[in-house]
């Protein structure tokens, strides 16, 4: 069972390999060329490869999916966002495994600490809630659950259903917002305010976890 200092200590470590990228980034003065160059009259052989790369150092995705739409339309849109997001999900899994895997070591080795692993009868709603829990950021959700040792099949296969089904209304909103399709727009926005109450509903839930694996 995951003590309260591990699961800060991997939140740590997630949102380091982040800040570590965008402070390599902004130190080039990389950042603000790379992102100036992102809009709807972006090459697609440019777009496409920066989608799936920036996200991975902290660039919102959000602000990728709403151009996804209005660059590529709804259909072309959606296989490009269901294509791209297993991608990015391999690249962060082996990072994180990649950075895990010496810290496991030196811990172990080192320090002689024990690190624990979740509860594989707690895995799936440990990853569930940690994928929809609003406060993380995509880019922070893609290394969490390798750097916390839950196995492949939820890093992969859950953060796709999860992520990919959560991205498709922004797809939508920004193909619909190109469109001025007033009614596409509002469904859209109702299906992204229920998703944001669902989303509150799964904080709870997940807060309510920890405090009984604390317990």
């Amino acid at each position: 069972m995951l003590k309260h200092k591990y699961k800060i200590l991997i939140v740590l470590a997630a949102l380091s390999v982040i800040a570590a990228a965008v402070y390599i980034l902004i130190k080039y003065d990389l950042f603000h060329q790379v992102t100036a160059l992102i809009n709807e009259k972006t090459p697609a052989e440019l777009f496409i490869p920066m989608m799936v790369f920036l996200p991975l150092v902290g660039v919102p995705l959000t602000f990728f999916l709403l151009l996804l739409g209005i660059k590529f339309g709804v259909l072309s849109g959606l296989f490009l966002l269901e294509v791209i997001i297993p991608v990015q999900i391999l690249i962060a899994y082996f990072l994180a495994i990649g950075v895990r895997n010496p810290i496991e070591s030196y811990l172990v080795k080192r320090k002689n600490y024990q690190i624990p692993e979740v509860p594989e009868d707690k895995a799936f709603i440990f990853s569930f809630f940690t994928l929809t829990f609003p406060v993380f950021p995509y880019s922070v959700k893609l290394y969490l659950l390798p750097l916390a040792g839950v196995k492949f099949r939820y890093c992969f296969w859950l953060n796709w259903a999860i992520q990919g089904t959560m991205c498709i209304p922004f797809v939508l909103l920004g193909r619909s917002a190109a469109d001025l399709n007033a009614a596409m727009f509002g469904v859209t926005m109702l299906v992204i305010i229920a998703m944001f109450i669902f989303l509150r509903w799964a904080k709870k839930q997940y807060v309510a976890l920890q405090k009984e694996k604390i317990s």
